[in-house]
């Protein structure tokens, strides 16, 4: 059975696999699936049809899953997060569910939608924040205060620095690297670099 501190709020129907940890004043929605060896440390809010994936690790004050911020698409029915494995997301992180706007296509494909996928292997620090409909990939690092907006395409192994932004619908390339302070307006190529 998961170890889930009685101050915690746990919603009937949530999945929490038997070796998650739930710490004080979480709140985990009846939708929510909780992987394997996940933990939530404390004031953790992970709120929809949301999955975390094994291994990860989630700081206080994160809030997973919630509504975007789309006027209009705040509350829609079937939105999903999908959070993959091993990832370390820090206090205050915010990841939004997607839109029936779906995601960003790459060319020749069909974008989905409803819903946000962060890959495996990131590192989410402070008050970062990952917006509706994006598609994030494995390894890949967002600072403090990094900040991308809805449609986003994100590369394996991209750094984001401290306090950039990147404007909706633009794809960051495998192992590019945004500066801190930078704002990126448009598509940036793999192992390019923004300053």
């Amino acid at each position: 059975m998961a170890n889930i501190h009685p101050l915690a709020v746990v919603e009937d129907g949530a999945q929490i696999a038997s070796t998650a940890e739930i710490g004080p004043f979480c709140f985990i929605s009846s939708k929510a699936k909780i992987g394997e060896n996940v933990k939530l440390i404390a004031r953790v809010t992970v709120y929809g049809d949301t999955t975390i994936g094994e291994g990860t690790v989630v700081f206080p004050g994160a809030c997973l899953g919630t509504g975007p911020q789309d006027h209009g698409n705040e509350f829609q029915e079937g939105a999903k997060l999908v959070i993959g494995k091993r990832n370390v997301i820090r206090e205050n992180v915010t990841m939004h569910a997607g839109t029936p706007k779906g995601q960003n296509p790459i060319k020749g494909e069909e974008p989905q939608k409803l819903i946000t996928i962060v890959g495996d292997d990131g590192m989410f620090m402070v008050n970062s924040h990952i917006a509706h409909d994006c598609v994030v990939g494995n390894n890949v690092i967002m600072t403090n205060n990094a900040v991308i907006g809805g449609h986003v395409r994100v590369g394996d192994g991209a750094i984001l620095g401290g306090n950039c932004a990147v404007h909706q619908f633009c794809r960051i390339g495998r192992k590019a690297m945004i500066g801190g302070l930078s704002g990126v307006a448009r598509d940036v190529i793999p192992f390019g670099i923004v300053t």
